[in-house]
């Protein structure tokens, strides 16, 4: 049975909204299916990609950004995909055009953006350093770095489209001291991870990357609990623990899915490190703007 929202017109709202929303340019999409497939040469990516101005300026900005620690100047797309690989590149894309389709031109909007890009980046971080200390493969590495990356989006979506509303929705979450998941679900009839899994679908991102959206705040079934799912999931619990160190709440707003917590077998020494190393992950992030 269909969980009804408390706010039935703001669902009405919301659903048009996501109706409305711009389709994923066309560079974007092209970039994505020619790496997913495995078919698409360096020079053939670069040619797409270049084929768009903007999109070539923003990835080459976003590739020179202290967060990726380039020895030295990238000045073209070619050299992008030299260092960071197909893969990251796919990633630094994906992320862009999810921007454009996201944009406002409300500096607070923009500020918020930011600040939510920074925590995505912090938490790929963190989903990659968890996967790498369970020694998982390196393809289950980049999936795992490309969903912590891009779980938030249904969040971002709310944040910059539906922000007084959905503010509200995060203060009663910490008034009441309850998971954010159930708070949205409450008032809105959904979660920003089922919306943000919808946009994913309608974008046409990888199977595998919908998945992570969708299933990211845990409370699975051990079917859904792939190791990418798992390490995604552990990085959002991390990265919200760094970015709001004093709320006395956290532990209940945004619990860790014990089965989960499990799965990984890290013990606490290591998930400290781990918070460590990501603590300085997102002073790099924040130079970091894709949306500029």
């Amino acid at each position: 049975m269909a969980i009804r929202s408390e706010n039935f017109l703001l669902r009405r709202y919301i659903e048009k909204a996501m109706v409305d929303l711009p389709a994923m340019p066309t560079t974007v999409l092209r970039v994505v299916k020619s790496i997913e497939e495995g078919d698409a040469s360096a020079s053939q990516i670069e040619r797409i990609i270049t084929g768009d101005a903007a999109i070539t300026s923003k990835v080459l900005k976003t590739v020179n950004s202290p967060y990726f620690g380039m020895a030295r100047q990238v000045t073209s797309i070619t050299q992008a995909i030299t260092i960071l690989g197909m893969n990251q590149l796919r990633n630094v894309t994906l992320s862009i055009g999810v921007l454009n389709a996201l944009s406002s031109t409300s500096p607070r909007i923009q500020a918020i953006q930011k600040s939510a890009w920074e925590s995505s980046f912090a938490s790929a971080s963190c989903a990659t350093r968890i996967a790498k200390a369970k020694g998982l493969s390196n393809t289950v590495v980049e999936t795992a770095l490309v969903g912590g990356l891009l779980h938030d989006i249904g969040q971002l979506f709310l944040l910059t489209l539906f922000n007084i509303p959905y503010t509200e929705v995060i203060t009663r979450s910490r008034r009441l001291a309850l998971p954010l998941h159930h708070v949205e679900r409450q008032v809105l009839g959904t979660t920003h991870a089922e919306l943000g899994a919808s946009l994913g679908e309608r974008w046409s991102f990888p199977a595998d990357l919908v998945s992570m959206i969708r299933l990211h705040d845990g409370e699975i079934g051990a079917e859904d609990l792939t190791p990418s799912v798992a390490c995604v999931h552990l990085a959002d619990r991390i990265v919200n623990r760094i970015v709001n160190p004093d709320e006395p709440d956290i532990d209940a707003r945004y619990p860790f899915d014990p089965n989960i917590v499990g799965w990984s077998g890290l013990t606490e020494e290591q998930f400290n490190e781990i918070t460590e190393e990501v603590k300085g992950d997102i002073e790099k992030a924040k130079a970091v703007n894709v949306a500029d």
